[in-house]
C-alpha cells in the first residue's frame, strides 16, 4: 500500500516531537541519578531544581513519548491492515491537539510552576496550562482512536467474511483500554484540579483525585506494551519469514489486557492509607 505524503508527515511529527522532548527527559533522568548519589549538592542546576527535573523526566518519558508513539503507531497500523488512511481532519485534530497540550504542559513546568511530579497529587498544586494541556494531549489521542473506530466498523461491512487482522485487533484493545481509563484523569484533570488550580474552589478531594490517577497510571503500562506486543505477534514472524499467529490465538491474549488495569488499580486504591485494615 503506497501511503500518501501527508499522513507520511503526521506520523513523523508525531514520532519526531516526543524523542526531541525525550532528550531532556533523558537528561533529568541522568541528573536524578547524580543528585541522589551526592554529586551534587545544590538545590538546582542551570536553573532547573530537582523537583522540576523530576517532573519533566517523569512526565515526558512515561506519558508523552508513551501516547505520541502510540498514536503514530496507530495511523500506521490502521492504514497498513485496513488499507484505508485515517481521516485527514480527524488526525491533524488529533496532531494539533498533542502537541498544543503537550507545549503548554512544557511551558508550565519549565517554567518552575508544575513541580508536582509525573502524578500531580494534590495537594501539590501546578499551574492551570499544566493540567489543561495534559487534558488536551490525552483528548487528542481520542480523537485517533474514535476515527480509526469509524474506518473499523466501514471496513467490517465492507469486509464481513473476513477475519479481522491481528494488529488492528490489538491497536483497538489498546485504545479501548486506554479511552476508558483516561476517562478518569481526564475527570480528575478538567472537574477537580483546574478549577482548584484557578482558584475557583478552596479545596480538592485528594484521595479521590489520587484514586482517579491510578485507575489511568497502572493502564499506561499497558498502553506502551501492546505496541510492542502487536510487533511480536504480527511483524516480527514476517520479517523472520515464518508463519503469522492465527488470528483467533491472537486474539485472546489481547482481551486479556481489558482486566489488568482495572485489577490493578484496584489493588493500589487498597493500599491507600485512609482504607481501614478491615477493608484490605
Amino acid at each position: 500500500m503506497n501511503v500518501s505524503r501527508y499522513l507520511k508527515n503526521i506520523i513523523l511529527i508525531e514520532l519526531f516531537v516526543p524523542v526531541l522532548l525525550l532528550t531532556i527527559g533523558i537528561y533529568h533522568g541522568l541528573m536524578q541519578v547524580i543528585y541522589r548519589a551526592g554529586v551534587i549538592h545544590q538545590a538546582s542546576v542551570a536553573k532547573l531544581d530537582y523537583y522540576q527535573g523530576l517532573t519533566l523526566h517523569g512526565v515526558i518519558n512515561a506519558i508523552v513519548l508513551t501516547t505520541f508513539f502510540a498514536v503514530a503507531f496507530g495511523h500506521a497500523t490502521i492504514a497498513f491492515f485496513l488499507k484505508q488512511e485515517p481521516g485527514r481532519k480527524a488526525s491533524l485534530l488529533s496532531l494539533l491537539l498533542m502537541v498544543v497540550g503537550t507545549g503548554m504542559a512544557a511551558a508550565a513546568m519549565l517554567s518552575g510552576k508544575a513541580s508536582v511530579l509525573y502524578t500531580f497529587y494534590p495537594p501539590l498544586k501546578a499551574h492551570p496550562a499544566f493540567y489543561i494541556g495534559t487534558a488536551m494531549l490525552i483528548v487528542g489521542s481520542w480523537v485517533a482512536y474514535w476515527d480509526w473506530a469509524v474506518i473499523y466498523v466501514r471496513w467490517k461491512k465492507e469486509h464481513s467474511h473476513e477475519n479481522t487482522p491481528l494488529a488492528v485487533i490489538g491497536t483497538l484493545v489498546n485504545f479501548t483500554i486506554w479511552f476508558v481509563c483516561t476517562l478518569a484523569v481526564a475527570y480528575e484533570v478538567l472537574i477537580l484540579l483546574v478549577p482548584w488550580s484557578l482558584g475557583w474552589t478552596a479545596g480538592v478531594n485528594v484521595m479521590l483525585a489520587r484514586t482517579l490517577f491510578w485507575f489511568f497510571g497502572h493502564a499506561l503500562v499497558y498502553f506502551w506494551l501492546l505496541p510492542a506486543y502487536i510487533m511480536f505477534y504480527t511483524m516480527l514472524p514476517k520479517l523472520a519469514g515464518v508463519n503469522y499467529i492465527p488470528v483467533r490465538q491472537g486474539a485472546s491474549p489481547f482481551s486479556c489486557f481489558y482486566c489488568f488495569p482495572f485489577q490493578s488499580a484496584y489493588i493500589t486504591s487498597l493500599a491507600n492509607p485512609p482504607l481501614d485494615g478491615a477493608l484490605n
